[in-house]
C-alpha cells in the first residue's frame, strides 16, 4: 500500500504541474498581448514596450522549465500506468485460463458420473 500511496500523490503532483502550466500559459498570453497593445500606442515608450517583452519572455522560460518537468515526471507516471495494465491483462487471462480448466474438468467428471 505504500507504493500505491507514492503513485498517488506523484500523479497529484503531476496534475499540479499541469493546472499552474494551464494558469502560467493563460497569463503569458496575457503579457504578450499586452506587449502588442502597448507597442501601438503612439506615447508608450520603447523601454515600456522593451519592459512588457522581457516579463512575457521571463515567464517564457519558467513555462519551458515546467514542461521539461512534466515530461520527466509524466514518464514514470505512465510506465507505471503500463505495468498495472500488464499486470491486470496477467491476473485477467490467468483467471480465464483456469475457469476453463475448471470447467473442462467439471464436464470431464460429469460425462464420467454419465457413463458409470
Amino acid at each position: 500500500m505504500q507504493y500505491r500511496s507514492l503513485i498517488k500523490s506523484h500523479y497529484n503532483e503531476i496534475n499540479n504541474l499541469t493546472n499552474l502550466l494551464n494558469s502560467m500559459v493563460n497569463s503569458y498570453r496575457l503579457l504578450v498581448g499586452g506587449a502588442n497593445e502597448l507597442n501601438n500606442i503612439s506615447e508608450a515608450k520603447k523601454s515600456q514596450v522593451k519592459e512588457a517583452i522581457k516579463r512575457a519572455d521571463d515567464l517564457g522560460e519558467i513555462i519551458d522549465e515546467i514542461i521539461k518537468t512534466l515530461d520527466e515526471c509524466s514518464a514514470s507516471y505512465t510506465k507505471y500506468c503500463k505495468i498495472k495494465k500488464q499486470y491486470v491483462d496477467e491476473k485477467t487471462n490467468k483467471d480465464n485460463i483456469l475457469t476453463e480448466i475448471d470447467y473442462e474438468i467439471q464436464f470431464n467428471n460429469s460425462e464420467r458420473e454419465d457413463e458409470e
